[in-house]
């Protein structure tokens, strides 16, 4: 998530004297000396000199007096520069007392002392306290200037973040957008004493409101007010202001979160480089671009771009970040090793976050819980089946806990350890988990989401692994046309369904349902005439992953070698032929020589040369193939075993047709 960004300017409260007091000649030296040792960081010293002023206020003025209101204020700053907040607040309220006690509870002159409580109830996590005392700063200020006072801009601004802080999205919308309204108006006012300053306060809004509209993902309203907020910024700042970097941030995520990456990513370099060049490339205000930038390549499948990037981010914030933030700059390496496949560190970094929150956190906090989740699913593909089933059940309790908040993470949940129990051949039991996953998606998300598109294709293979392939059928469809309605034309998750379609539809005719390509071509006799609808579906299929992930992608090896099996089944081995031997290069070259798909696609070629009478090049091909699966898989693998039988049954065979 974008942070929002907030410049709240805390000033002290400004309380005039009372008319015709003066301070005792003692009182100025004091105040001087105060003030020297605080500016040194001496604030030991400096507190003692404040608290001999004090007595000398109270003395002239009484403990409720203005000198002693401001006294006490004088400490509070010191105590909060000194980093004692809860001191710091205490003696505020003992000032907001002493104010409301001379000049009333609706006095302006309470408003920043408002506000600065305010700031404190949020440091210490007591949102509600800090929301009631800005919207009690916004009355008072409305009271006394009205209700279109340019000013309370920056106290609206403030309780915009503070709902956002609690959730209430609503009303964080409503806050900034007041913002906004009364930030224009004064922006454009000609007898604006400072035009620069206000554009800068224009900025802040335009990008403060476009933030959470982009997190709402209200992309369509968001995107414009970041490109005038940066049009603006433009006309008022040096070419290369760091003050640029908030913008072409919040720009490049309101575009990233649209998927509009290749409008996105000049805008994170262009953050990034402003910044290293005014800061330096070891200054901790780098981290923010170089996390979302990377995050971004992350969801665009570049992990091996987003790696770097995401370290890089994970060792300023480590340099300079509180220990409690650290989580935030892990999370998102950990998600980068898990799409490249570097499981293992992956699984390393979440044990050190899962470590953490436990450690600080409350047994069922939605972090922990996250957390769990995301090494369940890294300990699955590691096939740690039994402590990967442990992690998603503990999350999943914890999800279901939170009520429907948690709806869409329970649901997440429920389909990882459905997926889960499938690979350990348990479909009896994960297809309850598939169905209870679809069911919350429907209500949470919509039945047209794209989620219930994945999770009505897993329910798909369920039907498939249990023997019901023509049941799977019509749940592949629903999928396809919730993609399709999605997606553009071109999308590849729409080409993930077409395969998966396209390879169940002829187990759905067949009697010997549940067979896998590799059975049904050698099973099945040639048949021209079968249906040509998953040869469509792949074509199509096939020209999607070319167009949008390129003509070496492990995808298109995929389908080109669902294809050629399609084709192979149908006899058609002239077209098959030369789709095998490009699935192969690809195989070779993504997995490399000595991988079990390699050895796979081997055999399925083999298998066609053995078909069209070359049994000198099928023997030698299936003689590799089956060398490499008893290396890669082991000689008592099912795939090793049918090797085996076939360079069997061609060896005899080519010996048969020597001797003949």
């Amino acid at each position: 998530m974008g942070t929002i960004i907030i410049f709240a300017i805390i000033t002290l409260v400004r309380i005039l004297l009372a008319e015709g007091r003066k301070p005792v000649p003692d009182s100025v030296n004091i105040s001087r000396e105060a003030d020297a040792l605080a500016a040194q960081g001496r604030y030991a010293e400096a507190e003692q000199r404040l608290l001999r002023l004090l007595k000398i206020a109270e003395r002239q003025g009484g403990p409720n007096g203005i000198e002693a209101g401001i006294c006490l204020r004088r400490l509070a700053r010191l105590k909060a520069e000194a980093g004692d907040n809860a001191a710091a607040e205490s003696l505020l309220q003992r000032v907001l007392s002493i104010q409301e006690f001379n000049l009333g509870a609706n006095s302006p002159d309470l408003i920043q002392t408002l506000d600065w409580l305010a700031q404190f109830s949020r440091t210490r996590g007591d949102l509600d306290n800090a929301i009631a005392l800005t919207r009690r700063a916004l009355a008072v200020r409305a009271a006394a200037y009205g209700d279109q006072d340019w000013r309370t801009a920056a106290t609206y601004n403030t309780l915009g973040l503070l709902l956002h802080d609690k959730g209430e999205r609503e009303s964080t919308v409503w806050a900034f957008r007041r913002a906004l309204d009364l930030r224009e108006k004064h922006a454009t006012d000609p007898n604006s004493l400072n035009p620069i300053e206000d554009q800068k306060e224009l900025v802040l809004s335009l990008n403060n409101l476009g933030i959470v509209l982009t997190q709402e993902q209200q992309f369509v309203e968001a995107e414009p007010l970041h490109r005038r907020a940066l049009t603006i910024q433009e006309k008022i700042l040096p070419a290369e202001s760091p003050d640029f970097a908030p913008t072409l941030n919040a720009l490049a995520e309101a575009l990233w979160r649209k998927q509009d990456y290749a409008s996105a990513e000049p805008l994170y370099r262009r953050s990034i480089e402003i910044q290293e060049k005014a800061f330096g490339p070891d200054d901790p205000r780098l981290a923010p671009a170089l996390s979302q930038f990377g995050r971004m390549l992350t969801q665009k499948q570049d992990p091996a771009a987003a790696i770097p990037l995401l370290r890089r981010a994970l060792a300023l914030q480590e340099k300079s970040a509180p220990p409690d933030s650290l989580p935030e700059a892990l999370e998102p390496l950990t998600s980068a090793l898990r799409i490249k496949g570097e499981l293992a560190e992956a699984a390393t970094l979440l044990r050190r976050v899962l470590e953490f929150k436990e450690k600080h956190l409350p047994p069922e906090h939605t972090g922990i819980s996250i957390t769990l989740g995301n090494l369940g699913w890294v300990l699955w593909q590691q096939r740690e089946y039994l402590e990967a089933e442990a992690c998603m059940r503990r999350a999943l309790a914890i999800g279901e806990h939170s009520g429907d908040g948690g709806a869409t993470f329970v649901a997440t949940q429920l389909y990882n350890l459905g997926s889960l129990l499938r690979d350990k051949g348990d479909f009896a039991s994960a297809e309850p988990l598939i169905w209870r996953a679809l069911a919350l998606e429907e209500k949470t998300l919509g039945p047209d989401h794209i989620s219930c598109a994945e999770t009505l294709e897993m329910l798909g293979s369920l039907r498939v692994a249990q023997g019901d392939p023509k049941g799977a059928i019509p749940l592949l469809r629903q999928a396809l046309a919730l993609k399709e309605k999605a997606f553009k034309p071109n999308h590849p998750q729409i080409a993930n369904t077409l395969v998966n379609l396209a390879v169940t539809l002829p187990q759905a005719a067949l009697p010997q349902a549940g067979l896998t390509d590799a059975a049904l071509a050698e099973s099945a006799p040639p048949n021209p005439a079968s249906s040509d609808e998953p040869e469509q579906l792949l074509r199509r299929a096939l020209l999607i992953y070319e167009g949008s992930l390129g003509s070496e992608h492990r995808a298109v090896f995929s389908t080109l070698f669902h294809l050629a099996t399609c084709l192979h089944k149908k006899g058609r081995f002239a077209e098959a032929e030369p789709l095998y031997r490009r699935a192969l290069a690809i195989s070779e070259k993504v997995w490399g020589p000595e991988h079990s798909e390699t050895a796979s696609t081997m055999g399925m070629l083999a298998k066609l040369l053995h078909a069209t009478g070359d049994l000198t090049g099928a023997r030698l091909l299936m003689g590799r193939a089956y060398n490499i699966a008893a290396r890669t898989l082991g000689e008592k693998h099912t795939t090793t075993l049918d090797m085996k039988n076939t360079l069997n049954a061609l060896m005899m065979k080519l010996a048969s047709s020597q001797a003949n």
